[in-house]
């Protein structure tokens, strides 16, 4: 499979995913809007949007691509963190490029994405 190609799957698979996160982030907001709820339950359901986000990826890219899945896996997520990074920074200017959150979010998303592409 050409290099192009790959590229335009993993693309698919991101943009699909993004769709998908903001599916699932409008249902949590309106739960949390229901129910009154608290900050650990919005971050606890953020991280795992990202996960089930970047699994959901991962399995798309490998299931396309079909070799060395795991690798195509990791690299969607890895991807999917520095697109969620660099939309982060873009919104809040003044804030740390680095931080144990965001290293913890790098790890999640890259680790999801892996799995994903094992289990296509």
């Amino acid at each position: 499979m050409e290099a192009g190609k790959k590229s335009f799957i993993v693309v698919q698979s991101l943009v699909i995913s993004y769709i998908i996160a903001g599916i699932i982030l409008c249902i949590l907001a309106f739960l949390m809007y229901q129910l009154r709820s608290g900050d650990k339950i919005a971050n606890v359901g953020i991280t795992i949007t990202y996960i089930i986000s970047s699994v959901l990826a991962g399995a798309m890219v490998g299931k396309k691509i079909g070799k060395r899945k795991f690798v195509w896996g990791l690299i969607t997520g890895m991807l999917y963190f520095l697109i969620l990074l660099g939309v982060s920074l873009l919104i809040h200017e003044n804030t740390l490029l680095l931080s144990g959150e965001k290293i913890t979010v790098f790890l999640l998303c890259t680790a999801g994405g892996m799995l994903g592409g094992m289990i296509a």
